[in-house]
């Protein structure tokens, strides 16, 4: 294996070709992009390379090879991503725990939750391209899926157990609570994911404020329903 940093002289010559720091940055861009698209095995090294407009050397040097670029894809989605579910997560824990019993309170933290999580999802750029990536993980897991999981699904899936928990009254580590929790966290995930039957269906060209909120009501209202929480909220709004 080539030595890169004796003497410095590799490794400086590589950081003008590449650009420096940049570089890294340019390639799990690019990366992260053609993954979504193409899955780990349709995308060359060579072609990640191009992309990020850098020596194909640097991706060695940098990431040791495709499988740790991939591997650091998935790091940055779980960072880039974290200013969105990682609060959410910790709101999420307290108001639960905080509402215990008291109904009107599980309704508006759910409320809350769906919300937030579209309007996140609907609105990041980002997530928009990291989101097929996310699924590839969910069809065709990768040795990289239990980072994934346990960085950025589990701690999500468990709070929100959490509430299911609380407000159908029942174990939060039942099966019925997991997948009740599945299909409420898949259900504002889909708008995500499905943004373009969502458009074909309802002619809409983006997710602007009026329709993005249309959904976050209609959305809501099916959640509560779910987990026998629709009454509580519309007489706590009367």
């Amino acid at each position: 294996m080539q030595n890169f940093v004796k003497g410095g002289e590799t490794s400086n010559r590589l950081r003008e070709q590449t650009g420096g720091g940049n570089s890294r940055a340019r390639i799990l861009e690019a990366a992260g992009q053609l993954f979504a698209a193409r899955g780990f095995d349709g995308v060359s090294t060579r072609e990640l390379a191009a992309a990020a407009k850098v020596n194909i050397s640097a991706i060695t040097y940098y990431f040791q090879g495709k499988n740790g670029l991939y591997r650091s894809v998935l790091e940055q989605l779980v960072d880039d991503t974290a200013p969105l579910f990682d609060p959410m997560i910790s709101r999420m824990e307290h108001d639960v725990a905080d509402a215990g019993a008291r109904r009107e309170a599980l309704a508006e933290t759910a409320v809350w939750f769906v919300g937030a999580l579209l309007s996140g999802i609907l609105t990041d750029p980002k997530i928009r391209w990291q989101m097929p990536l996310v699924m590839r993980e969910f069809q065709q897991p990768s040795s990289g899926f239990q980072f994934l999981y346990t960085k950025r699904i589990e701690p999500m899936h468990n709070v929100i157990a959490k509430l299911v928990s609380a407000a159908l009254q029942i174990n939060p580590k039942a099966t019925e609570t997991k997948i009740v929790t599945a299909t409420i966290i898949g259900q504002c995930m889909a708008f995500g994911f499905a943004r373009a039957v969502i458009f074909a269906r309802t002619g809409w060209q983006d997710y602007d404020e009026h329709n993005r909120q249309q959904v976050i009501e209609i959305v809501s209202s099916g959640i509560l329903r779910s987990l026998n929480l629709s009454s509580v909220h519309e007489t706590a709004k009367c």
